[in-house]
């Protein structure tokens, strides 16, 4: 195996920052391209034309933005998460809220913040539903709850579940279109080319059935899912047929269904394919084809899956590089790629693939590039039961991958996978002198929906071997030495984390677990409160129904902790509570184990602040450094 050239250590807090550019997308006509780039920790979109001249910068500051777009030519839509707390009716809880700003091109116009200052509206987002031009209006479709007041009371929430609002994106003015269902049912919606619910998805939390309505509200099809397994995909490429997808019990697969939109015909579609993503309409909830999970596309218009086609093969043509079509133009004829991998820290691209040009739009990452990135690799092994595992491994740059000190670097999920790219934190390690393996144990997506179900009820079990034995097969390939290994991890891996030295015991020298979950019957009787049977099963199927979560849960196995154990939690974090850290600190400090626990103050679950990013990952490699060192 090749060794990259020696190359000057960037310092750590360079993996720590933010990516120079969090996202891109291209305007419908493919003139523009806006980029939501990230200087001195606070965001700005700027918009590009297609030749890469800058036209317009838009300040957003702070705010923590989970997505970006077009407001035809015109305006852009910023998604952002602020973190709050829903009403004494909905249990007072700590959550994330979703806004939406309209932030127009032109200056003399204002910003329209979706839902502010409503009278019968809540100030916040539950669903996105798309953008449509509706008689030369750009209409947005949000979910929204419905408040009101009786003579003297403060305004209330009237609903159990969210309404559907369509909002004038450069106005800001409302209007209700579908009504919220009642209790205890919940309901999606597919909203079609012109502005009219195509499709409903109703479904009852307490016994699961479900059924799907079209445009005219007549059932077209229904069943029974006790874990609430069911989905609307999209429109067909018609923009009225119904694609919806459900889990089979029976046959243990997901299956696609094709429905007409009177209902009278049904098929399933896509049956024995592995589906990596949907290739979709931007400007509609149409769906224009897949992409399998071999990055081969099948589109009904062949024209535009030769363009999407030329996209992959021109640009994943360089071994160890992952490659991302983020977004497109209505046409196809202009289209925004990421790469990243060997030698790229993560590389932006407009590409027009009728004539080849290409045009770098941005590098995530300045400081860390070329012989200062570590090689990234798949890396197959087989688990104790025979079932065949793969992972990702980023070896140190510039050190003979010979007997290296190891770092097992489990996912958040569990229900995710990890790519071959380039990732922030295995690099991190990787550059201090460590071997990271990234395993894509059973439970993982990516491998279809045999191998996610392979996970059910293994947490601590088979979940937890598949990773020690991704250290042994290391060790087995004189990459590693098992006995210099710790553990880290983040959400689930955290647990994994803590898991490899409680449940699994003698083989890491430390474990570092960030936002993780450590009393499982505590951290589901949490989430699941005020929550409806569909969920309850689902985590019966995750878990094992039989299963006693108090034996795989760390927090009652503090004593058996054989290694140091660093806790890292955000305060604000929403997904898993920051309770869950202090309960395993005071559990290991009540049986004499050495831990250290840092909170995050207005961190969430996803590190989205730069400076406590940082302070994660400086205070987890010096952890590692100091329990495990590197030489």
């Amino acid at each position: 195996m090749p060794v990259a050239a020696q190359a000057q250590v960037p310092p750590l807090e360079f993996y720590g920052e933010l990516p120079t550019i969090e996202d891109a997308v291209v305007s419908p006509s493919g003139d523009y391209t806006a980029l939501l780039n990230t200087s001195r920790g606070e965001r700005v979109i700027t918009v590009l034309d297609a030749i890469g001249n800058p036209v317009k910068q838009l300040a957003v500051g702070d705010a923590k933005v989970r997505g970006i777009e077009w407001v035809g030519e015109e305006a852009i839509l910023l998604l952002r998460t602020e973190t709050g707390r829903t009403t004494r009716r909905f249990g007072n809880e700590k959550v994330e809220w979703w806004r939406g700003n309209v932030i127009p091109l032109d200056d003399s116009r204002e910003v329209v913040s979706i839902f502010a200052n409503q009278r019968y509206v809540a100030n916040a987002i539950l669903g996105f539903y798309g953008i449509r031009n509706i008689s030369g209006r750009w209409k947005g479709y949000f979910g929204g709850l419905r408040k009101g007041r009786a003579s003297g009371e403060r305004a209330r929430i009237l609903d159990f579940a969210p309404a559907l609002y369509e909002v004038d994106l450069l106005s800001g003015d409302v209007d209700q279109i579908a009504y919220a269902p009642d209790y205890p049912t919940i309901r999606n919606w597919l909203v079609d080319a012109n502005g009219k619910v195509g499709a409903a998805l109703n479904i009852n939390q307490e016994s699961g059935d479900w059924r799907i309505e079209n445009a005219d509200g007549t059932t077209v099809a229904r069943g029974r899912q006790p874990s609430g397994d069911i989905g609307l995909s999209g429109f067909g490429v018609d923009g009225e047929s119904i694609i919806y997808r459900y889990f089979d019990a029976a046959t243990q697969r997901n299956r696609f269904m094709h429905v007409s939109a009177n209902g009278q015909t049904s098929r399933e579609v896509w049956q024995d394919t592995e589906i990596s993503k949907f290739v979709r309409d931007p400007q509609s909830a149409s769906i224009m084809g897949i992409m399998t999970t071999g990055a081969k596309f099948d589109l009904d218009d062949k024209e535009k899956q030769a363009r999407l086609q030329n996209v992959y093969d021109t640009f994943s043509n360089r071994k160890g590089i992952g490659v991302d079509v983020v977004g497109y133009s209505a046409d196809m004829r202009a289209v925004v790629v990421s790469t990243s991998g060997n030698f790229d820290s993560g590389t932006w691209f407009r590409f027009e693939p009728e004539n080849g040009t290409r045009a770098i739009l941005g590098l995530e990452r300045l400081a860390i590039q070329g012989p200062a990135i570590g090689q990234v690799s798949e890396f197959s092994y087989t688990a104790q039961d025979g079932v065949e595992l793969q992972g990702i491994l980023t070896l140190p740059p510039g050190r003979k991958p010979k007997d290296l000190p190891a770092i097992i670097l489990p996912h958040g999920g569990p229900n995710a996978h990890d790519e071959l790219r380039f990732d922030w934190w295995a690099q991190a390690f990787a550059s201090r002198g460590y071997a990271v393996l990234q395993p894509n144990f059973r439970g993982s997506t990516g491998r279809g929906r045999a191998f996610l179900q392979l996970g059910d009820g293994e947490w601590g079990r088979k979940m937890q071997t598949d990773k020690s034995d991704g250290l042994k097969a290391l060790a087995e390939a004189g990459i590693v030495d098992a006995g210099r290994a710790c553990i880290v991890g983040a959400s689930y891996g955290g647990y994994a984390a803590v898991a490899g030295v409680t449940i699994e015991r003698g083989i890491y020298r430390c474990a570092v677990a960030v936002n993780g979950v450590f009393d499982l019957k505590r951290s589901l009787d949490w989430r699941i409160t005020g929550a409806r049977d569909i969920f309850r099963r689902a985590a019966e199927q995750q878990f094992g129904k039989e299963t006693d979560l108090e034996a795989i849960s760390p927090t009652n196995l503090a004593d058996k902790a054989d290694a140091p154990i660093l806790l890292i939690h955000g305060r604000d974090d929403t997904v898993v509570e920051y309770e869950q850290s202090v309960l395993m600190e005071d559990a290991l400090e009540d049986a004499g184990k050495s831990v250290e626990l840092l909170a995050l103050d207005g961190e969430d679950h996803f590190l989205s602040q730069p400076a406590t990013r940082k302070a994660m990952l400086k205070a987890a490699v010096e952890f590692v450094q100091r329990h495990n060192p590197p030489n």
